[in-house]
């Protein structure tokens, strides 16, 4: 599974005639992929048809032409795609009042380093991917938007895609203590994540 060039349109007027149907089209798709923890945490699971869409929008919005700027962007969205043994998703911490955004974001420092997958009452912590500019490794600022990575043991995989074994996504920080089982199509889409080769 990858995203290629040959998937994105270039030509804005084109895509601005089909832009309105992709985003129908993709609605549904990201909806099932939602996981909301507690009220201020969202999760969207990734997958090839979600993240080409985000590259579509940006090439769009961005007016992106040259092969190698859309290159570009593929190759920093394609670390999110999802493998036989890897969920990946975006987190965004949702906070309304403008006020107090940089407060709330102090006191949730290093949540993105306070998640997992509990598959079977086995924890699977979530891995932070890096930025571009970003050296893995090396912990980063807790902002409204991360992206993570589960990767997953051959018998945590054999768990996940089974519906009998409950999952659950977990946030286990000081300040934010919550959980949320994954179920119903949420469940299905990822465990067809999970029959991905690679």
């Amino acid at each position: 599974m990858a995203l290629t060039v040959a998937d994105i349109v270039t030509d804005p007027e084109v895509y601005s005639a089909r832009r309105q149907d992709a985003r129908a089209r993709i609605l549904p798709v990201r909806a099932e992929r939602r996981i909301r923890v507690g009220d201020m945490l969202l999760f969207e699971f990734e997958n090839e048809e979600t993240l080409r869409y985000q590259v579509q929008e940006m090439v769009y919005t961005e007016r992106l032409r040259s092969l190698a700027d859309v290159a570009h962007e593929i190759e920093i969205y394609s670390r999110l795609l999802p493998a036989s043994h890897v969920l990946t998703t975006t987190l965004f911490i949702e906070l309304d009042v403008a006020e107090t955004v940089r407060s709330e974001l102090a006191r949730l420092a290093g949540i993105q380093r306070s998640i997992h997958l509990e598959i079977g009452g086995l924890p699977v912590p979530a891995e932070e991917i890096p930025g571009p500019d970003e050296a893995p490794g090396v912990p980063t600022a807790t902002v409204s938007v991360h992206m993570l990575r589960f990767p997953l043991s051959d018998s945590a995989r054999d768990a996940f895609r089974d519906p009998a074994v409950l999952v659950e996504l977990v946030v286990d920080h000081p300040a934010y203590n919550e959980a949320t089982p994954v179920t119903g199509a949420a469940r299905k889409s990822l465990i067809a994540d999970l029959a991905l080769r690679g």
